[in-house]
């Protein structure tokens, strides 16, 4: 019960509040016990001597034998033991009315005296009021006491609900609050409608909710936007790695050879003796290396952070029509037919050169892959970019991998059934760099490339 009460301040304003009203209304009733009386007993003090004086001028003017009646009346109404005594000490007239038994041990007894004169003749009035009212007042207090108790308990409790109530209630509600606000739950708002210093503590905890729902939502997309960038490095780490890898398993086969033809025409030993045919296919291989290399290199330059484009306005249908040209003379030496539909007019913002290189790549590829008889159909339209290679199909898992950097469809890997295998990858880097999607699949009669410009 008393940890209930520590934690509850609905229940400490409730205790509280009914101790310091029953307090102060046990008070109030006390001072009322103890002034009345007081205050009563002063007031019929002060009226049995003003009686008194006047019945005193009465007996001058009439003298106290013809004046009995009205003493009589003044011991009656003041329930008094009134007497008439000579200079001699004699007792002329007495009168007792009095009730003293039922007066208070604690109350003293009214007394008085008043000398006056009559014929030459010297009389005292004496006078004993014993205070009927004061005691019966101080009585009827006593006995209320169980009543008043029971009045002020009731009063004490409803008004200390009520102030429970008033003041505990909107600290209940912004403590609910602050502890949704703990968890990090700020959907909550604290409805106090309050314009002191509570009400104000209530729209302040809304604000610094608000603020702190808004701060949370900012640091949650921060926290997303920046696992999201991780996520991109490590996949970009992950890719940088595996590109270096390929690419150092690309070069030490072609490095491998030259060596070996190098050292087999220094050495004379068998076939290495003809030193110019060796000559001339170290040079095809050097050649090849160094294409190998600018490739490396134009992926490295793309793949970076600090890669800028240098877009220009172009013209991609006159661009894909002069690259078809360039690939017409490999195609007819292939006896392959390369069918163009080419809408005038195509107009993007791009780089030139890496544009020209992406449709080379393309179409070089259509062409080298194709077998002997085949087609190459080439089309451009505002939206997209198509070429479609016939008589041959890629497997599924060959699909996934085509623009996977070093990936040649061939297994042996042979330099002299495909290029470096970097090619499309080069392809998608630059489109992609530009804002366009590309794909590979299969169709009826071949294999599609498929590029969106929009």
């Amino acid at each position: 019960m008393r940890m209930k009460i520590r934690e509850s301040i609905r229940a400490k304003t409730f205790l509280s509040m009914l101790a310091l009203l029953a307090v102060c209304c046990a008070a109030i009733y006390g001072v009322v016990m103890i002034f009345l009386p007081k205050s009563t007993y002063s007031d019929l003090e002060g009226q049995v001597l003003g009686d008194m004086n006047n019945m005193a001028l009465v007996l001058v003017r009439d003298g106290w034998e013809d004046g009995t009646e009205t003493l009589t009346k003044f011991s009656l109404s003041h329930d008094a033991a009134v007497q008439i005594i000579d200079d001699a000490g004699n007792v002329l007239f007495t009168e007792d009315n009095s009730t003293t038994e039922e007066a208070n041990s604690s109350i003293p007894i009214i007394n008085g005296s008043v000398a006056f004169q009559r014929d030459g003749q010297t009389y005292y009035l004496i006078a004993s009021a014993a205070p009927v009212a004061v005691t019966q007042s101080y009585t009827i207090l006593l006995k209320l006491i169980p009543l008043v108790a029971a009045v002020i308990l009731l009063v004490s409790v409803v008004g200390a609900l009520l102030c429970s109530r008033y003041y505990a209630k909107p600290l209940v509600r912004i403590s609910q609050t602050a502890k949704r606000m703990a968890a990090l739950d700020l959907t909550g708002q604290c409805k106090v409608d309050r314009q002191d210093e509570i009400g104000t503590l209530a729209r302040s905890l809304n604000e610094m909710s608000a603020h702190l729902s808004e701060a949370l939502t900012s640091l949650q997309s921060a926290n997303k936007q920046l696992k999201q960038d991780i996520e991109q490095e490590r996949a970009q780490e992950k890719q940088r790695i595996e590109f270096f890898t390929a690419v150092s398993h690309e070069l030490k086969t072609p490095l491998a050879i030259l060596k070996g033809q190098l050292e087999g025409m220094i050495c004379q030993v068998g076939e290495y003796k003809d030193r110019d045919l060796y000559l001339r296919r170290c040079l095809k291989t050097t050649n090849d290396m160094e294409t190998l290399v600018q490739e490396i290199l134009a992926v490295a330059r793309m793949g970076g952070s600090d890669f800028r484009l240098t877009r220009t306005d172009l013209d991609l249908s006159r661009m894909l029509q002069a690259v078809c040209r360039k690939y017409s003379g490999p195609a007819e030496d292939k006896q392959i037919a390369l069918h163009t539909s080419i809408q005038p007019g195509v107009h993007c913002q791009g780089d030139p050169r890496l544009m020209e290189k992406a449709f080379s790549n393309v179409i070089g590829n259509a062409v080298t892959y194709s077998p002997p008889g085949a087609s190459v159909h080439v089309a451009l339209t505002d939206k997209t970019f198509t070429a479609e290679n016939t008589g041959v199909h890629l497997e599924p898992r060959d699909l996934c991998q085509v623009f996977t950097p070093f990936y040649r469809v061939d297994k042996s890997r042979s330099r002299n059934s495909g290029g470096s295998g970097l090619g499309l990858y080069i392809t998608k880097t630059i489109l992609e760099r530009h804002g366009i999607h590309c794909a590979m699949t299969n169709t009826k009669d071949g294999v599609l490339f498929t590029a969106g410009l929009e």
